[in-house]
């Protein structure tokens, strides 16, 4: 037999093979008792928390001094802490979170929110300086995770 018919002859030899072997089309399930499998999946997410706040102008009655809006971000599993620092040794000043009145601390930083979860929130916020309005010069407000 010349050469090129035996090439020719084996991969038809070969072609038919393939095709006498039994396949299964995806999705389709065997017969035969399936092995039990399992799948571990692990991922790392950093985790992330952000507090912004949006500046207001101006001034409420009974010189109630608006700070404007904060938006909060933390994806901490335990939680977070917004705390505002603040002049320490302030007598009748308060923080108005939405609404809620919140005195401020003689230590100089007041805890403003205590979540233990993560979330995303928007709060209006706004600052009663009580008998000391000169007194108030800066204030700064930071997020701490919850380990």
């Amino acid at each position: 037999m010349p050469l090129h018919n035996r090439i020719a002859a084996k991969a038809v030899f070969a072609v038919a093979a393939v095709c006498a072997t039994p396949s299964m089309a995806w999705g389709e399930q065997s017969l035969a008792p399936a092995a039990e499998q399992t799948i571990y999946l692990r991922a790392f997410v950093p985790v992330y928390c952000e507090v912004d706040l949006a500046p207001a102008g101006g001034q409420l009655a009974n010189g109630v001094v608006p700070l404007g809006r904060s938006t909060e971000l933390c994806n901490a599993p335990r939680g977070y802490k917004i705390i505002l620092q603040h002049p320490s040794g302030l007598t009748n000043a308060a923080v108005i979170v939405d609404e809620t009145r919140v005195p401020l601390s003689a230590t100089g930083e007041t805890v403003l929110v205590d979540s233990d979860h993560p979330d995303l929130h928007i709060r209006q916020l706004a600052l009663d300086p009580g008998n000391q309005t000169s007194q108030i010069g800066n204030l700064g407000i930071r997020i701490e995770v919850n380990y």
